[in-house]
């Protein structure tokens, strides 16, 4: 999937993930941070940052942060986002997460948050992302990451959704990928959060073509799909179930 469909979604519904609790105030932002364990005098670099929840929690807790995204309207609302909150070392700008313009060991920190799912090309983000990070520093991943078993069906149901989705990953193919890097795995844990079928959905619009083709292909879904995913049915429907991402952080080796 191109960068133009990545760019067409997110122009769409930036004000709408301006405004996702979820996205603001997940769990999993709370354990990137703290498996991060940010320094003051550190220089972070917020990949694929969206509306800017990651780069904005990160600045309050290190010296510098560089927010990068491919979507004018979601830097837009990232900057609205450190106005209000009054953080004054975080800037933002149009930045290819497969192509990272920063030379090269000039960050203490590089993260992203909910995002990878959307690279056409995750093996080379890793290798960027270790490029511009000093030796010691440390790579903050965060993505849904499907049980295996579950992440053909996954994969699905987040492409019927929104067409930029790529592909969602395993944790243990991330162990992989991120080894294979030529990085050295700090943590790696998957936290599951419940969420309504409503919940998934948005920012989509609900009564639309999406959700039609999401719902068909939950009433078609295998048991042990349905199993793995902890799903709820009423009366044949689905309302719900548990999503996983994963919380990574991997440190460059000499």
């Amino acid at each position: 999937m191109s960068q133009r469909s990545v760019r067409r979604f997110f122009s769409e519904h930036a004000e709408g993930y301006s405004r996702s609790q979820s996205h603001a105030q997940g769990a999993d932002l709370d354990a990137l941070i703290s498996a991060l364990g940010p320094k003051r005098f550190e220089v972070a670099l917020d990949v694929a940052t969206g509306t800017g929840f990651t780069a904005v929690a990160l600045a309050g807790l290190v010296g510098h942060v560089t927010g990068t995204d491919v979507t004018d309207e979601m830097l837009a609302q990232a900057g609205r986002l450190a106005r209000e909150r009054g953080r004054t070392n975080v800037r933002f700008e149009l930045g290819d997460a497969l192509k990272i313009g920063y030379p090269s060991s000039s960050f203490d920190v590089v993260t992203t948050r909910r995002a990878t799912h959307h690279f056409e090309n995750v093996p080379k983000f890793l290798r960027e992302a270790r490029r511009v990070l000093r030796s010691g520093g440390r790579l903050g991943i965060v993505d849904m990451s499907p049980p295996e078993g579950a992440e053909a069906f996954s994969n699905r149901i987040e492409r019927l959704r929104d067409k930029s989705h790529v592909k969602a990953f395993a944790q243990t193919a991330w162990m992989s990928m991120v080894s294979k890097a030529g990085m050295r795995i700090l943590t790696s844990e998957i936290l599951g959060e419940p969420v309504t079928f409503e919940g998934w959905l948005y920012p989509v619009e609900a009564g639309g073509r999406e959700e039609e083709a999401v719902r068909r292909a939950w009433g078609s879904a295998p048991a042990n799909v349905r199993r793995l995913l902890a799903a709820s049915f009423e009366n044949g429907v689905i309302k719900g179930w548990t999503k996983s991402r994963i919380i990574l952080v991997a440190s460059k080796t000499p």
